[in-house]
């Protein structure tokens, strides 16, 4: 059922609609005061995509100050007055907006959040178009308007997850003795946190393939990267799932008040796994979440191994993303969104493992992929609470 929702999930999003769209439309019927079936939601999902064809809309960019340009202000462009007369005619608020002049584009797209997002992209290219011809950043002001919407849109798009919190947690981020490797590799990996898609595949990938490619061969960082991944996954689905079990049942899971650390923690809730002595969750993702953990302690070798190969083949389509951008000067491949959607949040794990095991366990990069190469050797059915331990100096 989870594949299902998700392949159904990812169609929706390469077809064009905007993450917070559908969280939106598909909430709003599981909220309703009718129960929805599942083939009911995916007609409701069905009819919405022929509903909602790509269109144009309208979007609103504005300019703190006035852009340099040889040939002055475009005459199609809005000043003053008239940007607070378009936003009027739309019906937003215009307290607070102070704006000399403003350029409104228009974009294809199937919602308004999409819409949105595709600005924004469009938004960056003028930003680093103008950087680079005049050396004067582009002030923007912070939100986007969107014909048609009910609020205006942060320029910034959220976060697409990366974290590496490892450097928070062992107060590493003002460190003068940082590595110069691995703080080298967090810096590219921040483009992939906050910058538009090319550089951030770009940026993304630099930062994993410097510290994890054989120098034979730069696409076996994403092998080894999916290996590191593969490593943290049920700790850290665990840790999330114990401090949900405990909060939703705290008189059956009342053994996990003593656990000192995570890693305890995660021990504990695994046996109760195993045991089948934790109680049916409420929450649906808690439920999946149960269910995969259930399915992986009870054959972990070949499990790990399965989740090992599907993260491995999102790093590898992040590599060829990289290739066409860098190599082939193609900034509209139809996977790049898609390609980031995708590896984002499993790249900040891994570079975490990475950050953990270089000041804490003393660990190079590459030593770390070989202690976890051997634990997924050995981990067994016989003894599935290693899978906690993956990681660990041993």
């Amino acid at each position: 059922m989870e594949t299902f929702a998700r392949s159904v999930a990812a169609h929706l999003l390469d077809a064009g609609f905007a993450g917070q769209y559908l969280h939106d439309f598909i909430k709003a019927r599981l909220d309703a005061p009718e129960p929805i079936t599942l083939p009911q939601l995916c007609d409701a999902l069905q009819a919405e995509m022929v509903a909602s064809p790509r269109r144009e809309f309208e979007v609103l960019l504005a300019f703190s100050t006035t852009p340099t340009l040889p040939n002055g202000i475009p005459s199609s462009w809005l000043r003053g007055p008239a940007i607070i007369a378009w936003l009027r005619e739309q019906g937003f608020d215009t307290a607070g907006v102070r704006s000399q002049v403003a350029m409104v584009l228009r974009v294809q797209a199937r919602d308004v959040m999409g819409a949105a997002q595709i600005a924004r992209n469009e938004s960056d290219r003028y930003a680093a178009r103008a950087l680079i011809a005049t050396g004067e950043p582009l002030n923007r002001v912070p939100m986007l308007w969107v014909k048609g919407s009910a609020a205006p849109a942060p320029m910034k798009e959220h976060s697409r997850g990366v974290g590496v919190m490892e450097l928070h947690r062992e107060d590493r981020v003002f460190s003068a003795d940082a590595s110069q490797s691995v703080d080298a590799a967090l810096e590219l990996l921040a483009h992939l946190e906050g910058s538009s898609p090319p550089a951030a595949v770009a940026g993304g990938w630099g930062a994993i393939e410097g510290l994890l490619a054989d120098p034979n061969d730069r696409a076996t960082a994403a092998d080894n990267l999916a290996t590191l991944v593969t490593c943290s996954f049920p700790r850290a689905e665990l840790t999330v799932l114990s401090y949900n079990a405990e909060r939703t049942h705290p008189e059956q899971c009342r053994e996990l008040e003593g656990a000192q650390t995570n890693r305890e923690r995660s021990r504990i809730l695994a046996q109760m796994i195993i045991d089948d002595r934790l109680p049916e969750m409420r929450s649906v993702t808690d439920q999946a979440a149960v269910a995969r953990m259930k399915k992986l302690l009870g054959n972990p070798g070949p499990e790990l191994q399965t989740i090992r190969e599907s993260i491995g083949e999102s790093f590898h389509r992040l590599y060829r993303q990289r290739n066409l951008i860098l190599h082939g000067a193609r900034l509209d491949s139809v996977a790049l969104a898609a390609s980031l959607r995708t590896v984002a949040k499993l790249a900040g794990a891994g570079m975490d493992r990475i950050t953990h095991g270089h000041y804490v366990q003393n660990l190079r990069p590459l030593e770390l992929v070989a202690k976890a190469n051997l634990s997924l050797a050995l981990v067994s059915r016989e003894a599935p609470l290693g899978s906690v331990d993956l990681l660990e100096v041993g």
